[in-house]
């Protein structure tokens, strides 16, 4: 059902979750198939990445053999998501009585190997600040592992698609936008409007003293950096976004009926992705680790309410893949997480920053306000809800 409707942006974006398959179990198996799809395909990007990540202690080890090893790790991560992820396919095809029975074993299985993923990732970070050395040199060393690090988000993208079509049985693009189609205007202007801004905060901020910019333009090693951010950056932004925005707003927009709730709930778990940054460890240090963290939660509460705005992720994804090509293409500070040659460089002020980052998103969501235009709402029928019980709730 398509045209003009009193339903809210945010009401019509949230009802995208009511097609096809939506109740809670296929939500869980949705989350780890699409987790399944980004952890596996990390570990096939991660292949030739290990030569440059290798620390000078495990120098003596063949290449042979980490290779080796990282193809059993690869094997056993595929056959351990795939069990459980077919066992529910099964269930799908079988009668009522054996589907909830495969379908309960494969969630136990998931569940397990998902507590078990989850405690390895958080066992092997001990050494993060280490280990974020060697990835920061990685990259300032290298354009191709800096490609191939982009590159290990496009997984993250394929995992939540294949999870909205297979699980859910619902079109991809219900969940980019609750519009007629996806407004790639909306998400170029976007991209205009945090360019303009970003710009004239920064010749405003230098010229009243605010801010120290030092030039350190090298054409010698801009050009490849900017080439591969321009084509990948896109997409990890993306990538991001169409997690966090998109499927788990949806997800938990289903049965959180405050939307403000589960905005605060996604831009907590992206201020908790980045807790490995080394702006974080950096915060840490000097005693700002909070207001650091913070300005990555504001951050995610400004993608979500321009999903609340728009009733889809163009601006979500218009304001983050803006970010982040400013960030490693214009203007680098120190400690940064994506270390590569900028036009200008210049040091972090949490405080000082978080006051700027505010103001600055402030006037553009102001901008983008009055510059939008009526959503005009592609929402689901009953035909399109295959779970009978939830019909009921579209426009609830």
């Amino acid at each position: 059902m398509t045209g003009q409707s009193t339903i809210s942006p945010i009401q019509a974006y949230f009802a995208q979750a009511l097609r096809g398959k939506s109740t809670w179990p296929y939500w869980l198996f949705g989350l780890f198939f699409a987790g399944g799809v980004f952890a596996l395909g990390q570990l096939l990007v991660a292949l030739p990445m290990m030569s440059y990540l290798m620390p000078p202690e495990a120098a003596a080890i063949s290449p042979a053999a980490v290779m080796i090893g990282m193809l059993v790790v690869t094997f056993i991560v595929a056959l351990v998501i795939t069990v459980p992820m077919l066992l529910f396919f099964l269930g799908e095809r079988a009668s009522p009585e054996s589907r909830k029975v495969l379908h309960i074993v494969g969630g136990i299985i998931a569940a397990l190997v998902a507590i078990v993923g989850i405690f390895s990732v958080v066992a092997g970070s001990g050494d993060g600040a280490e280990s974020q050395d060697i990835l920061s040199a990685a990259i300032s060393s290298s354009p191709f592992f800096y490609s191939l690090l982009l590159i290990s988000f496009i997984p993250m993208i394929l995992g939540v698609f294949a999870a909205v079509k297979f699980v859910h049985r619902r079109p991809i693009k219900s969940l980019l936008t609750a519009h007629t189609h996806f407004r790639w205007g909306r998400l170029f202007q976007t991209m205009l409007v945090f360019w303009v801004i970003a710009a004239a905060l920064g010749f405003a901020t230098h010229f009243l003293g605010l801010s120290d910019y030092e030039y350190v333009f090298d054409p010698s090693r801009f050009a490849i950096y900017a080439l591969i951010s321009l084509l990948f950056i896109p997409l990890q932004s993306a990538a991001e976004e169409i997690l966090l925005r998109g499927y788990l707003n949806q997800g938990l927009g289903k049965y959180i009926k405050n939307p403000w709730i589960v905005f605060v709930i996604t831009s907590a778990g992206f201020m908790a992705l980045h807790l490995g940054n080394p702006e974080a460890a950096k915060g840490a240090e000097n005693g700002t680790f909070v207001l650091t963290m913070g300005s990555y939660f504001a951050f995610g509460m400004i993608a979500c309410i321009l999903t609340y705005m728009d009733g889809g992720l163009e601006s979500a994804i218009g304001m983050h893949v803006a970010n982040n090509l400013f960030a490693s293409t214009m203007m680098g500070y120190d400690d940064s997480v994506l270390p590569t040659p900028t036009v200008f460089n210049t040091t972090l002020d949490p405080s000082k920053d978080m006051i700027l980052l505010v103001l600055s998103m402030a006037l553009m969501l102001f901008i983008l306000w009055k510059w939008r235009k009526p959503l005009q709402p592609d929402l689901p029928t009953s035909a399109d809800l295959a779970d009978e019980h939830v019909q009921a709730e579209v426009f609830s």
